[in-house]
């Protein structure tokens, strides 16, 4: 097994190098329209299809890795994205657009679910949830990454160097975690199919994965809709994409900071650090929710008391969802969290912006922050349970 250090480091890269295409493709979305010749409808349809291919493969990625172990998984995963953005850069037609993300989606999935399995292995319980917080700061830097890059490369070659670059990056940063970041053991005994009763029966896990619906929404609200409500708001352009910058740096340096919190006392503040970060939330939701009224001075500070919240709990439930699992199950309890995170992230989306229309931004965020709170209420149930 490699040292610690370089499986978290390698791990992260190849987690930036997916998010570039999972969470960075909207950076480009008009030059995609144009290229393809694609309306609203079809842009939204390409711009889900890698989160799609990778949501519904999520579990059957932990049941792989638990069984083949994290490095021959991340080989293979890395090739099918790979070949899957390829592809896509020279998709003659959106229906191969589509079909090509979505199948790079499939392997991507592999990526993170045995990066976060490798650090189960790597870490022990007192610095596994600030691990896997680094980790996870690897989300929104790939995010970052792509909104500076892509569009760069679209005005020099097109929509289709940027999806190629993509595809360079996650090559070389898949194949450099599978290499130099180790591999924790196989499970021979481990079934091929996946443990879903089991795991979904594991004390407390109800509860965990209900706690993140709540958060998710909340998280994937605050991405989709704090540009435009700003921009509502009265906001230039550019302070609009200043406070989507700063929500995102905030997200990395909190998935971090919670992971420490969340370590002190032995691993022992898992529970509390959630119910925390849900109240956190809830007050920068309002929060937020009153600044839009003030304008970019004010606006911007309430972003991140809001992001630093909201959108650092992650690393929180996939940790506190491996421990409940034997470790031989622990990637795959960690990707059936990882799996109700994504399908919901991408359904509550639409009914969330149409919530937005009909009540207004300062109902939206106020029910954003009682969302938080409602699942911070439901993580400090039976607080006493391990």
């Amino acid at each position: 097994m490699a040292r610690p250090r370089v499986v978290l480091a390698t791990a992260t890269g190849a987690q930036a190098a997916v998010s570039l295409i999972a969470f960075g493709l909207p950076a480009i979305g008009p030059e995609l329209q144009e290229e393809f010749e694609i309306g609203l409808t079809g842009l939204g349809a390409v711009l889900t299809a890698n989160l799609l291919g990778s949501g519904l493969f999520l579990i059957a990625a932990g049941v792989a890795v638990d069984r083949y172990g994290a490095r021959v998984m991340t080989l293979s995963g890395t090739a099918l994205g790979v070949a899957g953005l390829v592809a896509a850069a020279f998709a003659p037609s959106t229906a191969v657009l589509l079909a090509t993300l979505f199948v790079s989606g499939v392997g991507s999935a592999i990526i993170p679910i045995a990066g976060m399995g490798a650090i189960f292995h790597a870490f022990p319980v007192t610095r596994r949830a600030w691990a896997l917080g680094v980790r996870q700061m690897g989300v929104p830097l790939g995010g970052v990454t792509a909104a500076v890059i892509l569009p760069a490369l679209t005005h020099a070659g097109g929509a289709r160097l940027a999806l190629l670059f993509a595809a360079a990056a996650v090559g070389a940063f898949g194949t450099a975690f599978a290499l130099l970041g180790g591999d924790g053991p196989t499970f021979a005994a481990a079934r091929l199919r996946p443990e879903l009763r089991r795991i979904l029966r594991l004390p407390g896990m109800g509860r965990l994965l209900l706690v993140a619906a709540f958060y998710i929404v909340v998280l994937q609200s605050a991405l989709a809709y704090v540009v435009p409500a700003a921009r509502d708001a009265g906001l230039s352009a550019f302070a609009a994409g200043a406070t989507f910058f700063a929500v995102q740096i905030t997200a990395g340096v909190a998935r971090i900071a919670w992971g420490r919190i969340a370590d002190a006392g032995g691993g022992s503040r898992r529970v509390r650090s959630l119910i925390e970060a849900g109240w956190v939330a809830a007050a920068g939701g309002a929060l937020f929710a009153v600044a839009l009224h003030g304008g970019a001075a004010v606006v911007i500070p309430a972003a991140v008391v809001f992001a630093f919240g909201a959108l650092g709990w992650n690393a929180l439930v996939y940790v506190s969802a491996g421990e409940k699992a034997p470790l031989e199950l622990a990637a795959q309890a960690v990707s059936v969290a990882a799996t109700l995170i994504f399908v919901l992230s991408a359904l509550s989306t639409p009914p969330m912006g149409a919530l937005a229309e009909h009540v207004g931004w300062d109902a939206f965020w106020l029910v954003c922050a009682a969302l938080s709170a409602c699942g911070a209420l439901v993580a400090g149930t039976r607080r006493a349970e391990p």
